[in-house]
């Protein structure tokens, strides 16, 4: 393989927002027995990758638009720690592309080049769904050079190295258990999945259609918050919650969805780690509905992950594409307001469903 002209793959790894989880238990391997409910959203990163015939993995990442102006949404300086993303082997696109190598038997190299939007620790997925797209780009890069690729990096396979990667990885792969690629341009579509339960650590996952998108208002406060760490100081439920509850909430929305339906048992230790949290939600809360004006005024709002960033749903009774058209006008005062109302800075948003496993570009 010739290192020039090089082709190009490239996709945009969407954000995940928790709209349910519940811990239901402790397991002997450290980790926590979950009952929770996610959905892509259209915050995203952007990932391209490159085959090279000269070993090794150059990995270069940058924010965008540019460094200094998510530091000054943040409002922090643009050398503070909070924006550094590592680039060596601890990085999960790192990772996932030494798996890939390994299981495919590759030995050349890999040029990658990661546009971050997604903030790290916010309980967003962003590192997550980074690394599950590096694999479905290498699988595709791999199988275009090879049809024998094929017969080893199989869906089930993509999920088992997705699964040494992260819980949440396996759910930016999507729905592959109803997709088998055959060829190297079925994995280039996308598999389906936006809305997903899972059970266990995170990787026994059943995807649902969603009838319509969704909409959320999403706010991240300049904190990054340990996983591990918020985990240490939360409780195993006594009396579990079950997210069945919130996937019929989002397949079947309307008026009188109950304001509770959006549940975190991770939000009480996030807060009491970091009281900027529960400032967010409240502030979520007060402002309510940035269309308030159509009749809709109470507020669902919730934390996602284990935190920090925090969320509003926009269309809890599933309102039409044309109302929510409508509503685009007002959203720009709105989320100007929340800047506002927020001490110190955040990035703040509003946010559409999408699916977990966006279609790949070649070029």
């Amino acid at each position: 393989m010739s290192d020039s002209p090089r082709t190009q793959y490239r996709t945009s790894p969407p954000a995940k927002l928790n709209l349910f989880l519940e811990i239901l238990g402790r397991r002997d391997d450290g980790f926590h027995e979950l009952d929770t409910v996610m959905v892509a959203i259209d915050w995203r990163d952007e990932l391209q990758l490159e085959m090279t015939a000269t070993p090794g993995i150059s990995l270069a990442v940058q924010w965008l638009p540019s460094r200094s102006e998510v530091a000054s949404d943040l409002g922090v300086e643009p050398d503070d720690p909070l924006l550094d993303v590592p680039t060596d082997g601890s990085n999960l696109v790192h990772r996932a592309l030494e798996l890939i190598n390994d299981a495919a038997g590759y030995s050349g190299g890999w040029l990658v080049r990661l546009g971050k939007r997604i903030p790290s620790g916010a309980g967003m997925g962003g590192a997550s769904s980074d690394a599950a797209a590096t694999l479905r780009l290498a699988a595709a890069a791999l199988a275009s050079e090879d049809d024998g690729c094929l017969a080893t990096l199989t869906g089930d396979r993509l999920v088992e190295l997705a699964e040494q990667l992260g819980s949440d990885v396996p759910f930016f792969l999507g729905d592959v258990q109803s997709v088998e690629p055959t060829v190297a341009n079925d994995l280039l579509r996308g598999n389906p999945g936006t809305l997903a339960r899972a059970l266990g650590r995170g990787e026994r996952l059943t995807f649902y259609d969603l009838p319509h998108p969704h909409r959320f208002g999403v706010v991240y406060p300049a904190i990054a918050l340990s996983t591990a760490q918020v985990y240490r100081h939360a409780s195993v439920t006594e009396q579990p919650r079950s997210g069945l509850d919130a996937v019929n909430a989002f397949l079947r929305p309307h008026d009188n969805t109950d304001t509770e339906i959006l549940y975190n048992a991770l939000t009480r230790p996030a807060c009491g780690l970091s009281p900027p949290i529960g400032e967010a939600i409240q502030c979520l809360r007060e402002l309510g509905q940035p269309n308030a004006s159509l009749g809709r005024h109470r507020s669902h709002c919730q934390m996602t992950g284990s935190g920090s960033a925090c969320f509003i749903w926009l269309t809890p009774d599933g309102e039409s594409i044309q109302e929510q058209r409508q509503s685009n006008d007002v959203n720009e005062a709105w989320l100007a307001t929340i800047r506002e109302r927020l001490p110190g800075g955040a990035l703040v948003q509003t946010v559409a469903t999408c699916p977990a496993a966006p279609e790949i570009h070649i070029a």
